[in-house]
């Protein structure tokens, strides 16, 4: 009976010393997974802010482009067209003009959009 209770003994402590190894296996994989889950969530970051300034390089570019038309354009015409659109675009499109171009143009446009604009274009000098 001994040797029965004495194999059986250790029969268990065998299971139990597997049940802390696969333990030991789980909460490693477990560290693994963690690891790697925060490495995608820092690549995905990375990849985000790269993206947004791409978006931002491409907006700038698309802007600049605005700016030299319409600093060719006669300033009553930019004025025109400017006023219909977003004042913060319109800023940023005159952001880009040198400051004589600018001015002619915020000069024909209504007084209260040209206040409005003009506020937001000495922001945008600014920064």
């Amino acid at each position: 009976m001994e040797k029965v209770i004495d194999e059986k003994t250790a029969q268990l402590r065998v299971q139990q010393q597997n049940i802390e190894n696969q333990k030991k296996q789980l909460e490693q994989s477990q560290n693994t997974l963690k690891n790697q889950l925060k490495n995608l969530n820092n690549q995905i970051e990375q990849a985000k802010k790269e993206l947004e300034s791409l978006q931002k390089n491409i907006i700038s570019q698309k802007i600049q482009k605005l700016a030299t038309i319409y600093a060719q354009a006669k300033p009553s015409a930019a004025a025109e067209e400017l006023s219909n659109m977003d004042p913060q675009t319109t800023a940023e499109i005159l952001t880009f003009m040198q400051s004589r171009q600018a001015g002619a143009i915020i000069s024909k446009m209504d007084p209260k959009t040209a206040a409005n604009i003009f506020s937001l274009y000495l922001k945008s000098k600014h920064q």
